[in-house]
């Protein structure tokens, strides 16, 4: 026969079964932690695995745009003709860029060539690579003599090599703006074609005097195939010519309205220093710039060239 239990036994017992559960679910609490401290310690982990990746994938991309910044270096004039005294600026915005220039002693005649190729960057400086092998390629085309025609040729390149006119809905517009100077030493003239860019003549005596190019840009869906740049000749004698993109024009100045380094300014400067010296001009302009920017960043890549016929 089953003993009966008292109140205080059954009291005991219904506080051991809630001490009980009580534990229980303190282990399980436990263990739950001991889950997300492991967990924890496992995430700790992979985002230190993670920023390592993300370092060493930054040193590689670094070493590539450096190794891409050699062989654009590579790709300007590692000499210039005894027949022109020369000098210049260039600047990327960033390590690499779209801006170069070509210098070409081509025996009787000296080709001069300043171009802007479309983006900043790596992109920029793909598309330069892709212009200054078409320039190597019309260099040595018998067809090819004027400096309009360098132009026309060029973008007729540019628009096969990107498929800008095969498809009428293409919307690529890349390529260049830019001028180029033929200078023929026989005659002492220069001829002249330009692609959505000037350049700037500075007399023995007098204002500098602007000549302006076409309005259209060499590649893209908007100039048609075979656009006919205008060549402009007159004579050289021993005037300074100074070619240049448009990164010297758009520095941004430092007042509380900042404003463009401007057409103007460059005028000013190349009228009042004007004593056939190209380096004091490339000088005095650079001063110039790093005056009006002060701490503003440059906003584009910059090229001048300024020369004279010896």
């Amino acid at each position: 026969m089953e003993t009966p239990k008292s109140p205080e036994t059954e009291t005991d017992l219904s506080e051991v079964t809630k001490l009980e559960a009580e534990i229980y679910n303190q282990n399980k609490q436990i263990k739950k932690l001991e889950m997300q401290v492991k967990l924890g310690g496992n995430l700790a982990k992979e985002l230190e695995r993670q920023k390592t990746l993300a370092i060493e994938a930054q040193e590689e991309v670094k070493k590539s745009i450096q190794y891409a910044s050699r062989i654009q270096g590579a790709m300007l004039p590692s000499s210039l003709p005894n027949d022109l005294t020369i000098d210049t600026i260039w600047k990327p915005l960033n390590v690499v860029g779209g801006d170069f220039y070509v210098i070409k002693d081509l025996g009787d005649t000296i080709l001069i060539a300043v171009l802007d190729c479309t983006g900043h960057g790596v992109p920029g400086a793909l598309l330069s690579t892709l212009t200054g092998s078409i320039f190597d390629r019309l260099i040595h085309d018998p067809n090819v003599r004027t400096a309009g025609e360098y132009l026309t040729s060029a973008h007729n390149l540019i628009s096969a090599m990107l498929g800008q006119h095969v498809d009428h809905k293409a919307k690529s517009n890349d390529g260049f703006d830019g001028s180029i100077c033929l200078v023929h030493k026989q005659t002492k003239t220069l001829t002249f074609a330009g692609a959505r860019s000037s350049i700037f003549i500075l007399p023995t005596n007098g204002q500098a005097v602007e000549v302006k190019g076409n309005r259209k840009s060499v590649g893209g869906s908007r100039t048609p195939l075979d656009y006919p740049f205008d060549t402009h000749e007159f004579s050289l004698g021993d005037q300074i010519v100074v070619m240049l993109t448009d990164g010297i024009l758009d520095v941004m100045g430092e007042e509380s309205a900042p404003v463009l380094f401007g057409k103007d300014r460059l005028l000013k400067i190349l009228s009042m220093w004007n004593d056939h010296d190209p380096s004091r001009i490339i000088n005095n302009v650079q001063v110039a710039l790093d005056n009006h920017r002060d701490t503003q960043p440059l906003r584009d890549d910059m090229t001048l060239v300024v020369f004279r016929l010896n």
